[in-house]
C-alpha cells in the first residue's frame, strides 16, 4: 500500500507551510493523511513538486521509515518515464522530497472524464510503462502499485510512473511474508497472497489490469477487499471484450499479462512491449454496428423451431 494508506487516519491536520529551508512554497497540489505535496520553487527558480511529511506522521517510525525508503529508491532513478527526485532530507523537523513538477493529469483522472480510452492511446501508455518497468526491473526494483492513478500524463502525452511508496528493492530486501502491499484491484496473485518472493512479473500483471481498465472502461473484479483479492487468486478475468470493443490481438496481450501463474505471463517488460507493438500493428477488425450485433445475438439465442 502507499504511504498515505499506511498512515493513521486520525493524525492531526497541519496548516500549510509557506517556506521550508531554501524552498519557497507557492501552493498546495495535493494532501493526504501523512503528507502534503506543494508546488515550490528552488533558489535557482526551478519549480518542483515538494512532498512534505506532516510532523505528526514523521514522529511515527513506520510512516517515517516508509517515506525515507521511497526517497532512497527515487533518488537512484533517472528515466524519462519515471518521476525523478532531485533532493530529499530533513529541514526544521520536516522530512521532504523535491520531485520533478509534472503539468498534466493522471490516467485515472482522464478515465474519470472519458470512462475508457481508445486502443491506440491505451497501447501507447502501456508501451511507455513497459519502458519504465524494464528499467526498474533491471535495477531489481518492483513498483508493486501499478495502476492508472499512479501514471501521470504530461502535456506532451508522456506517461510518467510515480508513487513508489510500495516499491521494493530486491537487491537489498525481500517482501515480508503475509503482508499485502499495493491496491487490491490491481494486485497480482502472489501479491494478494502476501508471498515471500515476487519479481517484476507482478508489475506486468498490474499493467495488464491497467490496460483492461483503459480499454474496457471497468476493472476485471469488483467487490469487497477480500472478494477482490480472492478473485485475483481464483477467478479467470472476464474478457475485456465482454464490456467494450477490444481487438483480439490486444485482448490476448491483456489476458496473458493477467495469467494467474507468473510463468504463464510475459517474462519481462520487453516481451510485453513487443506484444503490444504487434497488437498496435495488427490489421483492424471492423467493429460490428450495434443493431447487427443485437440481431446476431438474438438469432444465436433462439434455436430453430422455437
Amino acid at each position: 500500500m502507499s504511504l498515505d494508506f499506511q498512515a493513521d487516519q486520525r493524525l492531526p491536520q497541519e496548516p500549510p507551510l509557506r517556506r521550508l529551508g531554501t524552498y519557497e512554497i507557492e501552493g498546495v497540489l495535493g494532501q493526504g493523511a501523512a503528507a502534503t505535496v506543494y508546488r515550490a520553487r528552488r533558489t535557482d527558480g526551478v519549480a518542483v513538486a515538494f512532498k512534505v511529511l506532516h510532523r505528526a506522521a514523521g514522529a511515527n517510525a513506520k510512516i517515517r521509515d516508509a517515506f525515507q525508503h521511497e526517497a532512497r529508491i527515487l533518488l537512484k532513478l533517472n528515466h524519462p518515464n519515471v518521476l525523478r527526485a532531485h533532493d530529499a532530507g530533513l529541514i526544521d523537523g520536516y522530512f521532504y522530497m523535491a520531485l520533478t513538477l509534472v503539468e498534466g493529469q493522471t490516467v485515472e483522472e482522464l478515465l474519470t472524464h472519458t470512462k475508457k480510452l481508445g486502443e491506440t492511446p491505451a497501447i501507447d501508455i502501456a508501451i511507455q510503462m513497459t519502458s519504465a518497468l524494464a528499467y526498474l526491473h533491471e535495477l531489481g526494483i518492483v513498483h508493486r502499485d501499478i495502476k492508472p492513478a499512479n501514471i501521470l500524463l504530461n502535456t506532451r502525452k508522456r506517461a510518467i510512473l510515480f508513487d513508489f511508496g510500495a516499491a521494493i528493492d530486491l537487491r537489498v530486501e525481500q517482501p515480508v511474508p503475509g503482508e499485502v502491499y499495493g491496491t487490491p484491484a490491481f494486485l497480482a496473485p502472489e501479491q494478494a497472497r502476501g508471498d515471500a518472493q515476487i519479481d517484476g512479473r507482478a508489475d506486468l500483471y498490474a499493467l495488464g489490469v491497467t490496460l483492461y481498465r483503459m480499454v474496457a472502461g471497468r476493472k476485471p473484479f469488483y467487490g469487497s477487499r477480500g472478494e477482490v483479492l480472492e478473485a485475483h487468486l481464483l477467478t479467470p478475468p472476464p474478457p475485456p471484450s465482454d464490456f467494450a470493443y477490444v481487438s483480439p490481438a490486444l485482448e490476448a496481450v491483456i489476458l496473458k499479462a493477467m495469467a494467474k501463474e507468473p510463468d504463464a505471463r510475459f517474462q519481462n517488460a520487453a516481451d510485453m512491449a513487443a506484444a503490444l507493438e504487434a497488437a498496435r500493428l495488427a490489421p483492424a477488425t471492423p467493429q460490428p454496428e450495434l443493431p447487427k450485433r443485437i440481431l446476431d445475438w438474438l438469432r444465436n439465442a433462439i434455436s430453430p423451431g422455437e
